[in-house]
């Protein structure tokens, strides 16, 4: 099992969320844990250490949902977006690095997403973005959470080391008529033309 109770409690102590009013530790430990719907932190500690065996998993792995739900990074570093939706691919935000010998477009991981762009993201959409910074909160997400990340480059890159492999694909003249035709085909398949 990929989760503890003590690395969740140790987890929710580091947890910064936006929109916190500025309170000493103790009281910003009971103001999480009431954001994340206990009573206070002592009810949730006791809530983790006295789980039930039989849905202990589950309810760990529930649990670290809610707290990578409202926290943000603990650096303010660029992230990689990822979104995982039908459990047999995942896709990530990207730019264009060239084009390869067969005219298609070769891309890298965009690690542009920090606090702010984590923060917009939730008040813009109605959607869920998992702030993810350990090996056990990417298996999770990957595999019972379907929905938007965000995850530090190092994270990715371990899990994902091929995205990174691409500027060996890409050629210096790439063949131009295989890439307008392809630009052609999309924009008349979608409509455009």
């Amino acid at each position: 099992m990929p989760f503890t109770a003590e690395s969740i409690i140790e987890t929710f102590k580091e947890t910064e969320v936006a929109g916190a009013p500025k309170l000493k530790h103790t009281q910003y430990l009971n103001y999480l844990a009431k954001r994340l719907g206990y009573q206070s932190f002592k009810h949730f500690t006791q809530c983790v250490e006295t789980a039930p065996s039989d849905r202990l998993g589950d309810y760990y792995t529930g649990l670290m949902k809610k707290i990578c739900g409202v926290r943000v990074p603990k650096q303010d570093i660029g992230h990689i977006r990822l979104s995982h939706f039908d459990g047999k691919s995942i896709s990530y935000d990207s730019y264009f690095i060239g084009w390869d010998e067969h005219g298609r477009e070769v891309r890298m991981p965009r690690a542009d997403h920090g606090r702010l762009a984590i923060m917009d993201f939730r008040e813009i959409f109605d959607l869920p973005l998992y702030v993810i910074e350990t090996q056990a909160e990417f298996i999770a997400w990957q595999w019972n959470w379907a929905s938007f990340a965000v995850a530090p480059p190092e994270l990715v890159r371990a899990n994902f080391p091929s995205l990174f492999n691409q500027r060996d694909r890409v050629v210096e003249n790439p063949p131009m008529d295989k890439v307008k035709r392809r630009y052609r085909r999309e924009r008349k398949k979608s409509g455009l033309i």
